[in-house]
């Protein structure tokens, strides 16, 4: 049963397990996109994207910039004017987990064609059962006739939509500061990003990772640590 599984001797359970290889190619591919947390409170966001440093705006703003250059993003746009910051990055490495920003389901889309997925599958299973020990003896003449048939060749890809390139994550981040009455600076930080594949967007959202705006206050602190303390030493 195995064997006439993989290998179907007729040719509607050639064309029916080509098929199935095709279908289930594109459903496993939408079963593996990347995971996305859900949205956090308002509360909860503001909490993990807000700090207040000591120090003017302009202090703060040149650690704003180091912290994000030391996470190798790129500055876009900088107005120290009204204390703005827009960064980019794009990498093959998954840096952060984007949240779906629409109500939650019972089921998601993709559990829903994972089952599907199955169902097909289990009917492939009785299909190819069936398919394939039809006409056993037919083929057994013909081969005799036409010398030995080789196997399927499923190697081509042969027009389907197996993604093969790899996954491309954009994050962008903005900062807003705000430079309070008591030498102290409030900073705002949002990001976004994207996850794209063969030139398809794969899935898109906001970042409310706490490790992801731990570690740029961490890199804000440790540059004006460095920046107050290091003048001393010379």
């Amino acid at each position: 049963m195995l064997r006439s599984m993989i290998r179907p001797k007729t040719k509607l359970g050639q064309s029916f397990y080509l098929s199935l290889i095709g279908y289930l190619i594109i459903g496993v591919s939408g079963c593996a996109n990347p995971p996305r947390a859900e949205k956090p409170p308002t509360s909860v966001t503001r909490a993990m994207e807000t700090r207040t440093f000591q120090g003017d705006l302009r202090t703060i703003l040149k650690a704003s910039i180091n912290s994000l250059q030391d996470m190798d993003y790129t500055i876009d746009v900088l107005n120290s004017d009204i204390g703005l910051i827009t960064a980019s990055r794009t990498t093959e490495q998954r840096k952060a987990s984007l949240t779906d920003e629409k109500p939650q389901r019972t089921m998601t889309d993709s559990e829903k064609a994972c089952l599907v997925i199955g169902a097909v599958a289990i009917i492939a299973v009785i299909a190819a059962a069936i398919f394939g020990d039809d006409d056993d003896d037919e083929n057994k003449k013909r081969k005799g006739r036409r010398g030995r048939s080789g196997p399927i060749n499923i190697g081509d890809r042969g027009g389907n939509d197996e993604p093969d390139g790899p996954r491309i994550y954009r994050y962008k981040v903005t900062i807003s500061l705000n430079e309070l009455n008591n030498d102290e600076t409030n900073v705002r930080v949002s990001a976004s990003g994207e996850v794209e594949q063969d030139g398809k967007i794969l899935s898109t959202g906001g970042i409310h990772e706490a490790e992801f705006f731990q570690k740029f206050f961490a890199g804000m602190n440790q540059g004006l640590f460095l920046d107050q303390n290091l003048p001393n030493n010379n």
